[in-house]
């Protein structure tokens, strides 16, 4: 099961809206992690361990992480099958990679990279403004937590449970799409089109593993639960 099990077709945007809203989506969806940071936040250290988890440096034999294990600019994390590895930024922004996942990040451009696999990004609005690319898009956004999925030969994924972003495919630069939380986009590996924006119910993807599956809370757990408050509320209201 995906991380984006909790996608539904429940709040789709208008067709108007379509290229707007949903073309930059994807732009997450490629996403290489790497981060924002100044010149004493070029590296970041390894907060949680599951299973089979590899540092990659350059001109070195992969390593196997431990907790506490320092990750610097230029090295990547290799995640093996049904593992799971977080990473802490100096800054408090953190990265949680899921199973079969390749991550780097370059603190000089503030951005993520994410070669394949899962990961949830979280980053609070002091940490200033992280840029996500991909080899099809790019994407802007401070203070949030979002959960990315790329596929090499599968529909890639991008929930946003905090915050706002923007995120533009390289194919329509001209179409940059706004999203806030509680949405997210599903695009094909090689997108011929704006990807189209669904509605997603937060407190199901709760249950995600890149959410529940670690020892500590996310750091905008309080802001997402009233996300989820919103949620409900908003859905007893349309009933009425």
């Amino acid at each position: 099961m995906t991380e984006a099990f909790a996608i539904n077709t429940v709040g789709r945007v208008a067709a108007s809206d379509y290229a707007k809203t949903c073309g930059t989506v994807l732009v997450f969806l490629g996403v290489l992690p790497q981060f924002l940071c100044a010149a004493d936040e070029k590296e970041a250290r390894v907060t949680e361990v599951v299973r089979t988890v590899h540092l990659l440096e350059s001109q070195a034999a992969p390593r196997p992480a431990t907790v506490n294990s320092t990750v610097r600019e230029g090295s990547a994390v290799r995640t093996g099958n049904e593992s799971r590895a977080e990473l802490t930024f100096k800054d408090l922004s953190i990265t949680r990679l899921g199973a079969d996942t390749v991550f780097s990040f370059n603190p000089a451009t503030r951005s993520y990279d994410l070669g394949s696999g899962a990961v949830l990004i979280s980053a609070p609005k002091g940490a200033g403004t992280v840029r996500i690319s991909t080899a099809i898009a790019t994407c802007a956004v401070s203070g949030f937590t979002a959960i990315v999925e790329r596929r090499a030969n599968a529909h890639n994924k991008f929930i946003l449970l905090n915050g706002d972003g923007v995120f533009t495919l390289k194919k329509f630069p001209h179409d940059p799409c706004r999203l806030h939380f509680g949405q997210a986009v599903i695009s094909p590996p090689d997108p011929t089109r704006p990807p189209h924006v669904c509605g997603v119910d937060l407190s199901k993807v709760l249950h995600g593993g890149l959410v529940n599956g670690f020892k500590h809370k996310l750091p905008e757990s309080g802001q997402i639960a009233a996300n989820i408050e919103k949620q409900k509320q908003a859905s007893e209201e349309q009933k009425e």
